[in-house]
C-alpha cells in the first residue's frame, strides 16, 4: 500500500506540476498563462450558465409527467459516457506512452500498483470533465426540490465513484487491445486504425442501447396509465441502457427509503468491483501489451542503395510527411487529430439512423442547397479551428525542437509542410462529412465543390491562427504525449480565436443572405476574406518563426 501512495503522490506531481505552481505563480514569464486560462474559462462562463437554465426547464418539464428522477439519469449517463469516451484517450497515454515507464518497469514494483497509482491519477483528471456535466443536475434536482441532507450525503459518495466505472472499462479494453494488438512490424498502423473502429463502436453501442430503451418506454401499450403509477418507470426502462446510471438515480430519487440506500450500495460496489477486476487483469496484460510497445525490431531490415540518398524531396514535402506520419504513428496524436474530425459526421449519421431516419427532408430547392454548402464549409472551418494539429505543431516537437533550429530549411518551407500536414487531415474530415450528408440529404456536384474549396481555404486560416500562438508559447517540456495536445492552453486559445474569426465571418455572410445579394458574392466574400487572411498570417508567420527559433532554447 506505501507503494502505491508513493507512486500517486509522484504521478500527481508530474501530471499536473503541483511542485511548480509557486515557481510559476512567481516567475512573471508564465504568470500571464494563468491569467489567460482564467480569461478563456470566464469567456465559456455566459455558454455553460445557459446550459444550467436550460437543464432548469428540463427539470420542470420532468416534474410535470412526474419522472423527475429520469433528469439525474441524464446527467449519470451523459457524465459516465464522456468520461469512458475521453477515458480510453487518456488511459492509452498515461499507461503506455509516459516518460516514467522508463523509471517504473524496471524497479521491483507490480503491475497492478502501477495501475492503481496511474488509475488514481487518471481520475483526478476525469474529475475536471465529469464534475461540471454532473453537478449541474445534483443541484438543480437538489434545490429545486427542496431534499434533506441524506441527498446530499449521498451525492458526495456517488460523485466521487461517477468515473470509476467507465475509467475501469476504458483500462480493461485498452490493456486487452494493447496486448493482443502487438503484431511485429505493421503494429503501429494496426492499432491506430483499431483505436477509430474501437471508439465508433462504443459510440454506436451506446447510441443503438439508447435507442432500444426509448422504444421500449415509447411502445407499451399502457404506457401513460404506468408513468401515473410509477415515478421512476421512465429510470428503469431508460437505465436498461446503462444500469448503473439507474442505480445512481434511484439512489437519490429514492433517498428517503431502503431503496435508495440499496442502490446506493449497488452503484459502489459495482464500482469497486471493476476496480479490482482491472487491477487483476492488469496483472496478466499490462506489461505484455508495454513490452510489445516499447520493444525495437531488429529483424526488419531494409537494403538501402545509394539512389535512395540521392532522392531529394521539397523541403515542405519533408516537413508534411514528418508531421503525418508523426500524427499516424503516435495513437494519442492520432486520436485527437483524425477522430476530431470525423467524430461529428459519425455521430450525425449514427443519430439519423437510431432514429429511424427522423432528421428534416431533403433539399431540393437551389438555394437551399446553397444553404448547405455554406454551413457545410462552416463545419469543416470550424473543426479546424477545433482540431489541435497545428495549434500543437511546434509543441510535438518536445524536447527534439532543436533539430528543426539547425536543419537547412527555410521558414517558408516550414509553414508550407505544416499547413499541408493539417490540410491533410482535414480533407479526411470533409470526406466524412461529405458522405454522411449524402446519406441524409440530396447532395450535389456543386455542393461538394464549394463545401471542399470554401473548407479548405477556411483551414489554412485556421492553421495558421493555431501556429502562431504555437510558436509563440510551444510547450516543449513535457513527459507525456497527452500533455502536448489535450493538456495545452495553445489548443484553448486557438479555439476561442477561430471561433472568435468564424462568427464575425458567418454573421457576415447572414446578412448578405437577408438581404437576397447575388450567391456570387456570398461565395465570393468569404473567398476574399480567407485568402487575405492567410496571405497577411503567412507573412506575419514567417517573421514569428525566423524570430523565435533564435529565441527559443
Amino acid at each position: 500500500m506505501e507503494k502505491i501512495i508513493s507512486l500517486i503522490k509522484t504521478d500527481l506531481n508530474v501530471s499536473f506540476g503541483l511542485s511548480a505552481l509557486k515557481y510559476k505563480f512567481q516567475n512573471k514569464k508564465d504568470r500571464w498563462q494563468s491569467i489567460i486560462l482564467f480569461i478563456v474559462l470566464l469567456s465559456l462562463l455566459p455558454t455553460y450558465i445557459m446550459i444550467v437554465k436550460g437543464l432548469s426547464e428540463l427539470y420542470l418539464a420532468y416534474v410535470q409527467i412526474g419522472q423527475k428522477s429520469a433528469f439525474l439519469l441524464n446527467g449519470f449517463v451523459y457524465s459516465q459516457l464522456i468520461v469512458f469516451i475521453f477515458g480510453i484517450i487518456f488511459i492509452l497515454s498515461k499507461y503506455y506512452f509516459s516518460n516514467d515507464l522508463d523509471i517504473l518497469v524496471p524497479l521491483p514494483i507490480k503491475s497492478r500498483d502501477i495501475i492503481a497509482a496511474k488509475f488514481i491519477t487518471s481520475m483526478v483528471n476525469e474529475y475536471m470533465t465529469s464534475l461540471p456535466i454532473i453537478l449541474p443536475f445534483i443541484f438543480i434536482y437538489g434545490i429545486k426540490g427542496n431534499e434533506g441532507i441524506l441527498y446530499w450525503l449521498y451525492s458526495i459518495l456517488l460523485v466521487l465513484f461517477v468515473p470509476v466505472i467507465p475509467l475501469a472499462l476504458a483500462s480493461i479494453i485498452v490493456m486487452v487491445f494493447m496486448k493482443y494488438t502487438n503484431i511485429r512490424g505493421r503494429k503501429d498502423l494496426l492499432r491506430g486504425i483499431g483505436y477509430v473502429f474501437l471508439l465508433v463502436a462504443m459510440l454506436a453501442f451506446q447510441f443503438k442501447m439508447q435507442s432500444i430503451a426509448q422504444k421500449s418506454v415509447l411502445e407499451g401499450n399502457d404506457f401513460f396509465f404506468n408513468i401515473a403509477k410509477d415515478s421512476n418507470i421512465l429510470v428503469r426502462k431508460m437505465g436498461k441502457a446503462f444500469p448503473p446510471g439507474m442505480w445512481g438515480s434511484l439512489a437519490l430519487g429514492e433517498n428517503s427509503s431502503i431503496t435508495g440506500l440499496l442502490n446506493l450500495i449497488l452503484f459502489i460496489g459495482l464500482s469497486i468491483l471493476v476496480f479490482l477486476i482491472m487491477l487483476e487483469l492488469s496483472e496478466k496484460l499490462f506489461f505484455k501489451g508495454l513490452i510489445g510497445n516499447m520493444e525495437v525490431s531488429h529483424s526488419r531490415h531494409k537494403k538501402i542503395s545509394i539512389k535512395d540518398y540521392s532522392k531529394v524531396s521539397p523541403g515542405f514535402i519533408a516537413i508534411a510527411l514528418k508531421e503525418i506520419k508523426m500524427l499516424f504513428r503516435t495513437p494519442v496524436y492520432l486520436m485527437n487529430s483524425v477522430m476530431g474530425v470525423v467524430i461529428v459526421p459519425i455521430i450525425f449519421l449514427m443519430s439519423y439512423y437510431m432514429n429511424g431516419g427522423t432528421f428534416a427532408g431533403r433539399t431540393d430547392s437551389f438555394f437551399q442547397g446553397h444553404i448547405v454548402s455554406l454551413i457545410g464549409s462552416a463545419v469543416v472551418v470550424l473543426l479546424s479551428g477545433l482540431n489541435s494539429v497545428c495549434s500543437t505543431t511546434f509543441s510535438r516537437e518536445g524536447k527534439n525542437f532543436w533539430i528543426q533550429r539547425v536543419l537547412p530549411i527555410k521558414v517558408r518551407d516550414q509553414i508550407i509542410g505544416r499547413i499541408l500536414s493539417s490540410l491533410f487531415i482535414q480533407l479526411i474530415g470533409i470526406i466524412a462529412l461529405l458522405f454522411s450528408l449524402y446519406l441524409v440529404i440530396e447532395l450535389r456536384i456543386e455542393n461538394i465543390i464549394w463545401i471542399t474549396i470554401l473548407g479548405l481555404l477556411g483551414s489554412i486560416v485556421m492553421s495558421e491562427i493555431g501556429m502562431v500562438v504555437d510558436i509563440f508559447r510551444p510547450l516543449l517540456d513535457w513527459d507525456n504525449p497527452q500533455k502536448a495536445m489535450k493538456q495545452n492552453l495553445n489548443v484553448l486559445i486557438t479555439m476561442g480565436l477561430s471561433i472568435l474569426y468564424l462568427l464575425g465571418l458567418v454573421y457576415l455572410v447572414k446578412e448578405l443572405i437577408i438581404r437576397d445579394v447575388s450567391l456570387y458574392i456570398i461565395y465570393g466574400i468569404p473567398i476574399l476574406i480567407f485568402s487575405i487572411s492567410a496571405y497577411i498570417l503567412y507573412i506575419l508567420l514567417k517573421k514569428i518563426i525566423y524570430k523565435q527559433m533564435q529565441l527559443i532554447e
